[in-house]
């Protein structure tokens, strides 16, 4: 019988076309290839994939962290989304200075298998190099238990410190459960009081301190670090007793800085002799320590003195002395002896912060070409440098010496990498106010453009970068009137929202929607900025309330506005039918 039935499959087969038979075999083998092959597949593509990552933890112990990026990214891209994949990736682009790195470091953070070791680290290093409204969007994704970590507080609340956000610092740490605070904590929460910059803060903050400096320990260090961001005049010797106590144990007689900030005690509390006390304290540590002197000194902004006490021919053998000399020259208004200072140790420092200072020094000469010669030679060695805070250094120096165009100039150039930590949208407004009266429309859309990746759900910004669409025909205006649609129903009684989206509907050819719109505020054309008051006038000229020779119209200012808006509202109004 089974014979049989072989030879009646046999001739069968034998009856078929060989196109038909060819087909049958091919189907076949590629069955019999699928089944066979396919978990031979799956174990070369499994060994490969840990030969790769092997092959990665290798290169980052013999610190070749490119190879580590290459290797672990190619493990991720081949399907393997292993935890240890990422962690590489991340450490390799951070030690690199990847570009990518902050997009690496986010993934981490929200990868399922993290750690909260792998969150505390990654996120310690992105407070230190990230914008501000990205570490903001980073907090919000966190786990409770990680908002709650004292570790995580502390470190966001001193990055909101340093940008003056101190309400948002506040907030952060009081999150943390009381029984649960560290002493960095309530340093975090001193600094907050501190930088109110008001008398009662400062007096409430010298109370804590008091109350919770110890009296031995290494952790004294950091509660010194808190007095010294008082400033003197504020000190209040009756507050500050227990320090005091503490600073005068015979324990710490040779330590220069507990010296030191007890002099500052006395200095601030006897300003009828101050002259013993500084002679008293230069005379003690001019030789011992001059580095901790200089630094007493300058925190008193004593630059004179400070430049007395220590010519610069000390820097050789005291090298920690030439930032704080450099500082101190600058800050007395000595620039011309400044440039042999930089000539003689200017190797110290990078070499964009040293053509920096070099540039704030020809800007005291007046001569324009050199000064813009100096400043674009800093920027140029500014944006080769692997620093992501390189133009924001350059942006703080240019500040605080009263270079307020270049400041901008760096900013722009911070903000444009990408890098470095940037601070918040609303912390640019002089900057913005500064573009916005140069009529340098290009670059205010470049940054909201740039800012939007960093802050998306802030409704200023949106606004801005819609209106700025709009009238520069940069984005389509359906759009934007989806984003601004949505917005303005949130927030029916913002103005700029409410204009914006009416010069949306104008732009969009829809002039009675923009009239429905403005209809709703009950505005007062003569109270509103000059581009919403145009936008107004526009809406109602197109709507045929007013007539193009209507002295609103006639006698409106239009020089006062920014060219896009002049030019788009007067296409608008010519296009308008009589």
């Amino acid at each position: 019988m089974i014979r049989t039935s072989i030879e009646t499959v046999w001739d069968r087969w034998a009856n078929l076309h060989p196109v038909v038979r060819f087909s049958i075999l091919l189907g076949a083998m590629a069955l019999i290839g699928l089944f066979a092959m396919r978990p031979a597949y799956r174990g070369f593509k499994a060994w490969r994939l840990e030969r790769n990552l092997v092959a990665a933890r290798k290169a980052v112990a013999e610190v070749r962290m490119d190879d580590a990026r290459d290797l672990s990214l190619s493990v991720l891209r081949a399907g393997g989304p292993r935890i240890e994949a990422f962690q590489i990736l991340e450490q390799a682009t951070a030690s690199l200075r990847d570009p990518r790195h902050g997009e690496i470091a986010r993934a981490l953070m929200m990868h399922p298998e993290s750690s909260d070791e792998d969150r505390w680290r990654v996120f310690r290093g992105m407070v230190a190099e990230t914008a501000l409204g990205l570490i903001g969007q980073v907090w919000s994704k966190l786990p409770a238990q990680c908002q709650q970590d004292p570790q995580f507080a502390s470190v966001f609340a001193e990055r909101l410190i340093a940008e003056r956000r101190l309400s948002e610092a506040a907030s952060v740490l009081l999150a943390v459960p009381e029984d649960a605070r560290t002493p960095e904590v309530d340093r975090c929460l001193i600094r907050v009081l501190i930088g109110s910059g008001k008398r009662e803060g400062y007096e409430e903050a010298q109370r804590l301190i008091a109350s919770k400096m110890p009296a031995a320990g290494t952790e004294i260090s950091g509660w010194l670090d808190l007095l010294e961001t008082i400033p003197a005049v504020s000190l209040r010797a009756r507050l500050l007793d227990p320090v005091r106590r503490v600073l005068e144990n015979p324990a710490h007689g040779d330590d220069a800085r507990m010296a030191l900030m007890l002099a500052r005690l006395d200095y601030a509390a006897n300003f009828s002799r101050p002259a013993a006390v500084l002679d008293e304290a230069t005379e003690r540590w001019q030789e011992r320590d001059p580095e901790s002197l200089a630094h007493f000194l300058a925190d008193l902004g004593l630059y004179q003195r400070l430049l007395d006490t220590f010519p610069a021919e000390r820097i050789a053998q005291h090298p920690g002395l030439f930032p704080r000399v450099l500082e101190a020259l600058e800050r007395s208004g000595a620039w011309e002896q400044a440039v042999p200072l930089l000539d003689a140790h200017g190797q110290r420092l990078p070499k964009f912060e040293e053509l920096t200072h070099r540039a704030m020094v020809v800007a005291k000469t007046g001569d324009a070409t050199a000064r813009s010669l100096a400043w674009n030679a800093a920027m140029g060695e500014a944006e080769t440098s692997s620093l992501p805070t390189a133009f924001l250094t350059l942006q703080r120096l240019a500040s605080d010496a009263g270079m307020p165009d270049e400041a901008g100039q760096a900013m722009v150039a911070a903000i444009r990498l990408g890098r470095g930590p940037l601070p918040l949208y609303a912390d640019l407004k002089p900057l913005l106010s500064s573009l916005a009266s140069q009529g340098r429309e290009n670059t205010l859309f470049e940054i909201c453009s740039i800012y939007l990746t960093f802050e998306p759900g802030n409704p200023v910004l949106l606004t801005q970068y819609a209106y700025l669409a709009c009238l520069n025909n940069l984005v389509d205006t359906k759009t934007i009137l989806k984003a601004m649609e949505t917005m303005a129903t949130g927030l029916p009684k913002e103005l700029p929202v409410q204009c914006v989206l009416a010069t949306a509907y104008l732009c969009d050819g829809q002039p009675a929607k923009a009239a429905e719109t403005l209809d709703r505020l009950a505005l007062d054309p003569a109270q509103l900025a000059p581009g919403y008051r145009a936008a107004f006038l526009t809406t109602q000229l197109l709507n045929r309330r007013i007539s193009k020779d209507d002295p609103l119209i006639i006698e409106f200012p239009w020089k006062s506005l920014q060219p896009s808006e002049r030019r788009k509202f007067n296409e608008l109004i010519r296009a308008a039918k009589p």
